[in-house]
């Protein structure tokens, strides 16, 4: 009887510690699969709201809107406008005479978890820790005929620039009233061998240089923080800056 009171006790000690390993280890590795999941549905939801937001920021951009406003569901997230991205362009002719332009714009990021979705400068990328992808394109052409740089500067307003928590947050856009420039680079059309370079310095050169790099007459490579593009002998250059003033409400 003695023994068999032992083995019932250890009996009921194993199984007690085999559901107590298959509780343990079913929690810790579902929620992290659930959590992981759940991030992956957020960045799913912040793709579309940020394609939707690229179509009113080319509202702006294209079609002289003075404002528009684009809703975005932050859940556990959080919405940002980044550290700037300079965006940089020479033109140099055979002479040696150069006309440069410059330009600092803030990108607008929601991160959730390891992953983020930015709109950057007219294109928007998805962020893992597994790489970047281009998820829209920027208006950017780089072709030998013709070089079309619109520039599209997000700035925030000094006011919410970055929000957080569970919510639904209005992403307001406005273009100040006169802060639309362009510029015709007569010296790209009248020199022989003349050469465009532009520089895009972010925290993501390689899928900007994936995004530029997509134009064969495009010559680009890496230095660091910058992707250097440059194109010969373009026959027409424009580069075009829209101001465009972010507010989270």
């Amino acid at each position: 009887m003695d023994r068999r009171g032992v083995t019932d006790t250890l009996g009921f000690v194993f199984v007690f510690a085999l559901v107590l390993s298959t509780v343990g280890l079913t929690f810790t590795f579902g929620y992290t699969g659930l959590q992981d999941t759940r991030d992956f549905e957020r960045l799913n939801n912040a793709e579309r709201a940020f394609d939707v937001m690229g179509d009113n920021f080319d509202d702006i951009v294209r079609r002289g809107a003075p404002s528009r406003a684009t809703e975005v569901k932050v859940a556990d997230a959080q919405l940002t406008l980044a550290d700037d991205t300079t965006v940089n362009v020479t033109v140099t002719n055979a002479t040696g005479a150069t006309r440069n332009v410059q330009y600092d714009l803030q990108p607008v990021v929601y991160e959730a978890g390891d992953g983020r979705i930015v709109y950057s400068n007219g294109a928007v990328f998805r962020e893992d820790p597994g790489g970047a992808v281009v998820i829209r394109h920027s208006e950017f052409v780089l072709r030998q005929e013709r070089v079309s740089l619109p520039v599209v500067t997000t700035r925030g307003t000094g006011r919410t620039e970055s929000i957080g928590g569970t919510t639904t947050v209005l992403v307001r856009a406005t273009s100040p009233d006169g802060q639309r420039q362009s510029f015709g680079f007569d010296v790209a059309r009248t020199e022989p061998q003349t050469e465009l370079m532009v520089n895009v310095t972010s925290p993501r050169p390689v899928v900007w240089e994936r995004e530029l790099g997509r134009y064969d007459d495009a010559n680009c490579d890496v230095y660091g923080d910058t992707v250097s593009c440059t194109v010969s002998n373009p026959e027409r250059v424009y580069v075009q800056e829209t101001l465009i003033d972010i507010e989270f409400e």
